[in-house]
């Protein structure tokens, strides 16, 4: 699931406002080459020179190409390397967004889901940096929205304070979504033959760039620690247990873990890739065909198979599915933080007030059709979560069993499975602060602590409200991530002793202003979904409509 993935293209500005916004930034706003209005900061990478732009304690670096266009005969191919250039460019603006169909944004989720303009020459990521020198630890973030839309570039995903507060390099990345980084094409010639992988593969590019450049901007190429959030989170799941990925981060961050567990089988991407030729009007999805397609045909027969692509076991890439039947052997050294929002279905459920005053019948009626299960088994999970909730409605049995089913199973058996047999160590959490805004009933939604990890809570406003409280969670988050990231252990002076995950004792730190410690939260109720299969993305979500 993870439909946050919203945004907005901003529309053209005429004449007069580019002459009111004043001369000097006329260039930008009519699409002329972008220069820093003042000499920024110089570095020197394998494909060239950069310049940046200084700020209030960090540097910025915007837009850096790690691969080539994936257009033309690019498309579905590996990433392709960079051609280095002459002089120095400016790295003050951020790249393109992988192509993905439109969708209109919410208020309480465009912080997260606004993009730029779409193109497929989209690789390329964004450095926050506090020095040149020195050897800070690297922070990479691998955005959200599925596999299927959002960018590093959202206002919420600013690394500035991150970087500054945590004293880290911080690195956000675009790569490619969708049917563009994941279609399984109907084709043996093997130019084609990592279609299904390819946006994985653009990560592997990046991680590559960072290990190869990052000093350059004061990282350390050996001190890295991925993280992403729902897909991003999905995302951190695949790179654990990807071979090519082996050796390039060193520490993952892994937030509301939702269809990780599996990606797609062959019989499932065939089937997939057979519904796109169909659409397209094309006899066989090859490759020759769609790479003569153009991008906004493929964009446009996107809108009717949303977050349906992902990853493939195509036996190059992957061969046994990220955590199953175990947690991967390439993650055996990767100390992991993983958790969730303790609410994360109320998000989806504020597309309609209504959903936070539903009656027992129809709870009931969504809850049978969203596990695909019958009544009699409905009624014993609904019974399970009212004997160990405190006093639910319907409504709040709804959001507790949605966000056990598509996000918390996930991630505890995530959780469980690493830290049996992992050498390093294995921490998780569950996300308690509870949001004011809409009256409070959304609690804790999904993506609540992405803007406190960040330091951008007021970018995510109207979702996270402008309470005084806000900058003591900033800190929480902020120093926990970043203490972390250091040294593979989230302790610090902002949290009680945080314990090692293990399956006997099950310690989970509940972060809130005044966090703590609890054993297994939540275990009891969520037993009783033990029938039902696992949640994966190829599973209909239709619990917040009638």
């Amino acid at each position: 699931m993870d439909r946050v993935g919203t945004h907005w293209v901003p529309r053209p500005l005429g004449r007069r406002s580019i002459l009111k916004a004043g001369l000097a930034a006329a260039p930008a706003l009519i699409g002329l080459p972008v220069f820093a209005a003042e000499p920024g900061p110089v570095v020197e990478t394998r494909s060239g020179k950069l310049r940046g732009a200084a700020g209030p304690g960090v540097a910025t670096f915007k837009g850096i190409p790690y691969a080539a266009s994936t257009e033309g005969a690019n498309r579905f191919r590996p990433p392709q390397p960079v051609k280095h250039w002459a002089g120095i460019r400016d790295a003050v603006e951020f790249g393109n967004s992988a192509p993905q169909a439109p969708a209109n944004p919410s208020p309480l989720n465009a912080w997260y889901g606004t993009i730029r303009t779409v193109s497929e020459d989209c690789l390329s990521l964004n450095v926050f940096t506090p020095g040149l020198k020195g050897k800070r630890p690297v922070m990479v973030w691998l955005h959200g929205g599925a596999w299927s839309s959002c960018a590093g570039s959202a206002p919420g995903f600013d690394g500035t304070n991150l970087a500054k507060d945590g004293d880290v390099v911080v690195v956000t990345v675009n790569h490619r979504l969708n049917l563009f980084g994941y279609v399984r094409l109907d084709d043996k010639d093997e130019r084609f033959a990592d279609s299904g992988n390819a946006g994985l593969l653009d990560l592997v590019a990046a991680l590559k760039w960072v290990r190869d450049d990052i000093a350059s901007f004061g990282g350390d190429p050996h001190n890295v620690t991925i993280f992403g959030q729902s897909g991003g989170a999905a995302k951190v799941s695949a790179m654990l247990a990807m071979p090519a990925a082996k050796g390039l981060f060193h520490k993952a961050i892994a937030q509301s873990c939702s269809g990780s567990i599996r990606i797609a089988g062959e019989e499932e991407a065939a089937r997939l890739t057979h519904g796109l030729a169909v659409k397209l009007g094309l006899d066989k999805a090859d490759g020759a065909a769609l790479q003569a397609a153009p991008a906004e045909q493929i964009i446009a027969a996107l809108q009717s198979i949303p977050n349906a692509f992902r990853p493939v076991l195509d036996g190059r890439s992957f061969k046994r599915n990220p955590f199953e039947p175990g947690a991967p052997p390439t993650a055996a050294n990767i100390p992991l933080i993983i958790g969730n929002a303790a609410d994360e279905a109320r998000l989806y459920m504020a597309a309609d007030p209504k959903n936070f005053s539903l009656d027992a019948a129809e709870v009931h009626k969504r809850v049978a059709r969203f596990l695909q299960i019958d009544a009699a088994v409905a009624d014993r999970i609904l019974d399970s979560y009212r004997a160990n909730l405190p006093g639910p409605s319907p409504s709040d049995l709804l959001a507790a069993i949605a966000t056990d089913f598509t996000y918390r199973r996930n991630t505890t058996h995530e959780a469980m499975l690493q830290s049996a047999s992992a050498h390093a160590p294995v921490y998780a959490y569950v996300f308690d602060w509870k949001t004011p805004v809409m009256d409070g009933v959304l609690k804790t939604p999904h993506t609540c602590e992405v803007p406190f990890v960040f330091g951008t809570s007021e970018a995510a406003a109207p979702l996270v409200g402008t309470s005084p409280e806000l900058p003591k969670l900033t800190k929480i988050l902020i120093s926990t991530w970043a203490a972390f990231a250091h040294a593979g252990n989230p302790n610090n002076a902002t949290l009680p002793n945080w314990p090692r995950y293990d399956g006997t004792a099950r310690s989970t730190m509940m972060i809130d202003l005044d966090s703590r410690i609890e054993s297994n939260p939540g275990g009891a109720a969520r037993q009783s979904l033990d029938p039902v299969p696992i949640y994966e993305y190829s599973m209909p979500i239709n619990y917040v409509r009638a």
